[in-house]
C-alpha cells in the first residue's frame, strides 16, 4: 500500500471505485449532451448541431470513394467510378440511434485523458512513490497509442475497409444502399479496434515481465514477423498495387519494433537493478 496512507477497508475501495465509474459516466454523458445542443463553430450563424455536422463530414469522407486517397485504389479495381455509397434509415430512429453510436466514440477519444486521470487517482493511494511515476508514465503512454491508433483507424483503416465492403457489394450486384445504424456501429467498432491494436507494444512488455518473451526471440524473428504479415495481407486484401498492404502492414511493423525497444530498455533496467 502507499507510504503515507494507511490501508483502507475494502468496503471503501468499492465506494471510490463507484465514484469514479460515477463521475466517468456523467463526464461522458455531459459531452454527448453538448455534442447535440453546441453548434458546429464553422456552421454559424446558421444552427447545425455539431454531432450531426461531423456525422455529415466523416459520411463524405468515408463513402466518396473517388476522392478519399486510401479508397482509391478500390475505384478501378471494383469499378466503383462515379460511385458514392447513400445511407438510408429502415426506421423512423435509426439515423438518432446512429447520431449516438458516434457521439459516444467522440467522447471515447475525447475523453481520454480524463477518463485516464480518474482511474489513475483511484489506484494512487495503494502505490508507493516510485510505483506513481512508473503507473503514470504507462497510463501517458497506452493512451497516446490509443488515441493514435483510433486517428488512423478512422482516417486510414475504415475508408479502405468501406470501400472493400462496398467492392463486394457491387460485384454480387447489389445497390450500394447501406443502414445509417449499422455503418456507425461499423465505424465505432473500426476505430476503438484499431486504437487497441496500436497498444500491441504493450502486451508485448507484459509478456516480457511474465518471463514469456525476450528481446532475443524477438530480434531473431523479425524478418519471419514482417514476412508472415505481408504474406497474409496480399491473401485477405483484394488490392493488387500492394499500397493497401503497405498502409495497413507498416504500422504494425513499426508497433512490432517499438515492442522490441521497450523490452529491451526493460532488460536493461533489469540488469542494472540486479
Amino acid at each position: 500500500m502507499s507510504e503515507e496512507l494507511p490501508e483502507k477497508p475494502l468496503l471503501e475501495h468499492v465506494y471510490d471505485l463507484l465514484e469514479t465509474l460515477r463521475r466517468m459516466l456523467i463526464y461522458t454523458l455531459a459531452f454527448i449532451a453538448c455534442a447535440y445542443l453546441a453548434p458546429a463553430p464553422w456552421s454559424l450563424p446558421s444552427y447545425n448541431p455539431l454531432v450531426f455536422d461531423l456525422m455529415q463530414r466523416t459520411s463524405a469522407y468515408m463513402l466518396d470513394f473517388n476522392s478519399t486517397v486510401f479508397a482509391r485504389p478500390f475505384v478501378a479495381l471494383f469499378g466503383l467510378s462515379g460511385a458514392k455509397a447513400v445511407l438510408i434509415s429502415h426506421g423512423w430512429f435509426d439515423a438518432l440511434s446512429a447520431s449516438f453510436i458516434f457521439a459516444a466514440l467522440l467522447s471515447i477519444l475525447a475523453l481520454g485523458p480524463v477518463h485516464a486521470y480518474l482511474i489513475y487517482r483511484f489506484v494512487e493511494p495503494g502505490l508507493y512513490s516510485h510505483e506513481k511515476r512508473v503507473v503514470r508514465r504507462y497510463m501517458a503512454f497506452s493512451l497516446a497509442l490509443f488515441e493514435l491508433g483510433a486517428v488512423y483507424g478512422y482516417f486510414v483503416v475504415m475508408p479502405i475497409a468501406f470501400a472493400v465492403g462496398a467492392g463486394i457489394a457491387t460485384l454480387g450486384g447489389a445497390a450500394l444502399l447501406f443502414s445509417i445504424q449499422d455503418f456507425y456501429w461499423n465505424l465505432f467498432l473500426g476505430v476503438v479496434s484499431t486504437g487497441v491494436f496500436f497498444m500491441f507494444p504493450l502486451a508485448v512488455l507484459a509478456l516480457h515481465r511474465m518471463g514469456l518473451v525476450s528481446y532475443e526471440t524477438l530480434s531473431k524473428q523479425w524478418r519471419y514477423v514482417v514476412f508472415a504479415v505481408f504474406a497474409l495481407l496480399t491473401v485477405v486484401t483484394p488490392d493488387p498495387t500492394f499500397f493497401t498492404d503497405l498502409v495497413l502492414g507498416v504500422p504494425f511493423v513499426a508497433l512490432y519494433f517499438l515492442s522490441m525497444l521497450l523490452v529491451k530498455r526493460s532488460e536493461r533496467k533489469s540488469r542494472r537493478a540486479g
